[in-house]
């Protein structure tokens, strides 16, 4: 840290809390870095201004801007990913869509790692699944599974009746199927608290 409130990482990991202040100018440069704060994601206001995220906390005005970061985790294992492209971006939602939770640091350090070198997306998608323990729910179970914990919402009765129809008629998977639903508009918007897209940060 320098005499003017600048934090600038290197090549390595960073992960830790910075002091908090007015106008603290944190680049995390490469590597996979992680801010820690106090309290819950809802004790900040979050928002892009040009190639920086502002996080000011809402209790006193403290504020940080952040550039090539990873990840915000908060002391209440809330988390906010931030994905550097689209992929990424599913990625972090398909989380959502197995778990019902926010990705921890780990996981998303070892998913970024995976994502980085030659990989077979079924393989990514079968850890999901491993791991969720929806394989033996019905069809009917699944779909709405997967639609609650990625939109928030059970699908409705078309929705799920042409999605019960697609996997009978193997249009579609049941580990592709949350993809096509963690892509969409509507699942950006419905997990923007958790899952941020800032395209071209290292």
């Amino acid at each position: 840290m320098d005499a003017i409130r600048d934090f600038i990482g290197g090549d390595e990991d960073n992960q830790g809390y910075l002091p908090l202040g007015l106008a603290m100018n944190t680049d995390g440069g490469a590597g996979f870095d992680v801010l820690r704060m106090p309290g819950s994601r809802d004790d900040v206001h979050l928002e892009f201004v040009d190639n920086h995220l502002e996080l000011t906390q809402l209790s006193d005005g403290a504020m940080f801007s952040i550039k090539n970061a990873e990840m915000i985790a908060f002391d209440n294992n809330e988390t906010v990913v931030i994905a550097h492209n689209q992929t990424e971006g599913i990625l972090a939602r398909l989380v959502h869509s197995f778990f019902n939770r926010d990705a921890t640091a780990a996981e998303w350090q070892l998913g970024r790692e995976t994502l980085q070198q030659p990989y077979d997306p079924d393989a990514i998608l079968d850890w999901f699944q491993q791991r969720a323990g929806l394989q033996d729910l019905p069809d009917t179970d699944y779909v709405q599974t997967i639609y609650t914990q990625t939109l928030g919402r059970s699908a409705t009765g078309d929705e799920l009746d042409l999605q019960l129809s697609r996997l009978e008629s193997n249009q579609i998977d049941r580990n592709w199927l949350p993809v096509e639903i963690a892509q969409s508009s509507e699942a950006v918007t419905h997990l923007i608290g958790s899952v941020l897209l800032q395209d071209g940060w290292v």
